[in-house]
């Protein structure tokens, strides 16, 4: 059985900026972190496997530094993390989100039987 949770690196909330300009976070220069809810879901995805089985998958979407949120996931105890990244997917909304991570859940081989959690929200 897989354990997928899906993971998001945030701005640390004490460094957010916004662009005047454009309204989007300013990501150059502030420091970055596992957001705290999806912590959550792996701290459950980790019971789940020590009580149950299986493997623990962390999936995250973002830019290529989002690699040190999934090396964070890495640490806590997962056990295989996959970043999906690709300039493309700049500035996706929800729905092209939530497309492009579940074509790449669907490449890492997720049966019917599997478990897929989130956290709650981003902070």
């Amino acid at each position: 059985m897989k354990i997928v949770v899906f993971v998001k690196q945030v701005p640390d909330t004490d460094d957010v900026q916004l662009d005047p300009k454009t309204g989007n976070l300013r990501r150059e220069g502030v420091k970055s972190m596992l957001n705290p809810m999806d912590a959550n879901a792996v701290e459950a995805a980790l019971k789940l496997r020590e009580q149950f089985g299986g493997t623990v998958c962390a999936v995250s979407m973002g830019p290529p530094q989002a690699s040190y949120t999934l090396k964070t996931v890495l640490g806590m105890g997962a056990d295989e993390a996959y970043l999906i990244s690709d300039r493309a997917f700049g500035g996706s909304d929800t729905f092209a989100t939530s497309q492009i991570v579940a074509a790449g859940v669907n490449r890492i081989g997720v049966d019917p039987d599997d478990i897929i959690l989130c956290g709650r929200q981003a902070i």
